[in-house]
C-alpha cells in the first residue's frame, strides 16, 4: 500500500493523472492521497477513483474551464494578433479583473461541482488531506478529509487552489489562498497518518516545499526532467502532452529505466560496457583521439583515461558516472539527433539498432568525407557537439 502526494503546480497538473495512470497500469494501490492547489483537486479524483474523468478533463483542458475568458481571445493574445477592437476590449477586462479583485474561476468551481462526488470520497476508506492558507487567521490549514464539514469539501478544494490572482469566494466568512505559499509538497500529512512507503510527484510548481525527515520510509520520487509550462498556460496541446510525460516518467521510476530523455529497459551491466570498450580495434581508438584532438596512440589507456572523459564532457555527464550511463546518454542523444520517436519502452538492444541504422544511412551519404576531413583539419573547430556525438556513434556503435 502506497501513499500518494501531488505537488502543486496549477496547469502542470496533467502530469500528476498521467503518472497516476502508471501506478494503475503497474498494479500499484493508493491508500492516501495529500496535496495542494492543483494536486489537492487531482488528488480528490484520484481518492474517489474516478481516473477516466480526470483524464478526460486534462485531455479537453481550456482557458474557459477554469477562467471566465474566451479561448479565441486568449489565443489572439498569445500569438500577438489581436487587433485594435480585442486591445480595447481586454483593456475593458483588465479594469474589470482589478474591480473585482481577481481573475473569475467560477467555470473550475462549476467543473469541480460536476466531477466531484464528495460522498464517494468519504466512503472510499482512503486517506485525503490538502493544504489551504487563511487569509483572515494568517496562518496555514492542513485538513484530511474527516475535518471538513459536509457539503464544504469543493470549497475547500477551491481554497487550496486559490492562486493570487484568483477572485476568492469566503468560507464561513473566511478568506483563503493557495497552499501552496506555505507547503506545496504535503509530506507530511501522510507521514503523521503512518505512511511509511509514499510516492512523491513533482511539477515544480511555484511555492514552497517544506522539509520533511524522509528517514525510514520509502519513498519513490517522480519527477519531470523538462519545464511543464507555465502555471496559468491552460492550453489543451500543453495538457495532453503532460499527460503523456508524466506516464512515461511514472514507468521509468517504478520500473528503474534508463535514460534522461527517452526510456530504456537496463538490460546491460557495467561490465558488458567495460567489455565492449576493451575490444574495440585499434584504428577505432585512433580515430576517437582524432576526434578529440588527443596524441597519438592506440593504447587501451587513453581510451580510458583521456577519451572517455572526453565524451562524457561533450555529453554532459557527471564525472562521476559509470561507463554504461555514458553509453545510453550517448544513444539517446543519437536517438534526439536522428528524431527517434521518444514515447515508447526500448529495451538496449531495439534503440541501438534503430540508431545504428540511422548511422549507416549517413555513413553511406558521406562515402568517407569525415575522414579525409580530419586528415586535414581541427574536427572540434570545424564540427559542432552534434556532428562530434554523431562522429563517436559512427565509431562506437
Amino acid at each position: 500500500m502506497y501513499g500518494l502526494v501531488l505537488e502543486g503546480g496549477g496547469a502542470k497538473g496533467a502530469y500528476h493523472i498521467g503518472v497516476y495512470k502508471a501506478l494503475i497500469d503497474e498494479g500499484i494501490e493508493i491508500k492516501g492521497v495529500a496535496g495542494t492547489s492543483v494536486g489537492a483537486l487531482n488528488g480528490a479524483m484520484i481518492v474517489q477513483g474516478d481516473y477516466e474523468k480526470a483524464y478526460e478533463m486534462w485531455y479537453d483542458m481550456s482557458y474557459s474551464k477554469v477562467i471566465d475568458a474566451n479561448d479565441e481571445e486568449i489565443e489572439k493574445l498569445k500569438q500577438r494578433k489581436l487587433g485594435r477592437e480585442d486591445i480595447y476590449l481586454l483593456a475593458e477586462k483588465i479594469k474589470g479583473v482589478f474591480s473585482e479583485k481577481g481573475l473569475d474561476v467560477t467555470p473550475l468551481k462549476n467543473l469541480l461541482t460536476e466531477l466531484i462526488d464528495e460522498e464517494k470520497i468519504r466512503n472510499s476508506g482512503k486517506d485525503f488531506g490538502i493544504v489551504t492558507v487563511s487569509l483572515t487567521d494568517l496562518r496555514p490549514v492542513e485538513l484530511y478529509i474527516e475535518d471538513i464539514a459536509t457539503g464544504k469539501l469543493v470549497e475547500y478544494l477551491m481554497a487550496s487552489a486559490y492562486f493570487p490572482i484568483f477572485k476568492r469566494e469566503k468560507i464561513d466568512g473566511k478568506r483563503y489562498i493557495d497552499g501552496g505559499i506555505y507547503n506545496n509538497l504535503p509530506v507530511n500529512l501522510l507521514k503523521d497518518k503512518g505512511y511509511k512507503n509514499l510516492i512523491l510527484v513533482r511539477t515544480h510548481g511555484v511555492g514552497h516545499v517544506k522539509k520533511v525527515d524522509l528517514k525510514g520510509l520509502n519513498t519513490i520520487m517522480i519527477s519531470p526532467n523538462e519545464d511543464l509550462g507555465k502555471t496559468l498556460d491552460f492550453d489543451g496541446d500543453t495538457a495532453r502532452y503532460n499527460l503523456k510525460l508524466g506516464y512515461y516518467d511514472g514507468i521509468k521510476a517504478l520500473r528503474g529505466l534508463k535514460g534522461y530523455s527517452y526510456y530504456i529497459e537496463p538490460t546491460k551491466d557495467e561490465d558488458y560496457f567495460v567489455d565492449y570498450l576493451l575490444n574495440l580495434e585499434e584504428d577505432d581508438i585512433l580515430r576517437l583521439e582524432k576526434t578529440f584532438r588527443l596524441d597519438s596512440s592506440t593504447s587501451k589507456r587513453a581510451l580510458f583515461e583521456f577519451i572517455m572523459p572526453k565524451l562524457s564532457s561533450v555529453l554532459g555527464v557527471k564525472r562521476e558516472a559509470d561507463y554504461e550511463d555514458v553509453f545510453f546518454t550517448l544513444l539517446e542523444k543519437l536517438a534526439e539527433l536522428y528524431g527517434i520517436e521518444r514515447f515508447y519502452i526500448y529495451n538496449y538492444d531495439e534503440l541501438l539498432d534503430l540508431v545504428k541504422d540511422k548511422l549507416k544511412n549517413e555513413i553511406d551519404k558521406e562515402t568517407g568525407m569525415i575522414d579525409k576531413i580530419i586528415e586535414k583539419v581541427d574536427l572540434l573547430s570545424f564540427f559542432g557537439r552534434e556532428d562530434i556525438i554523431k562522429e563517436v556513434g559512427k565509431i562506437i556503435l
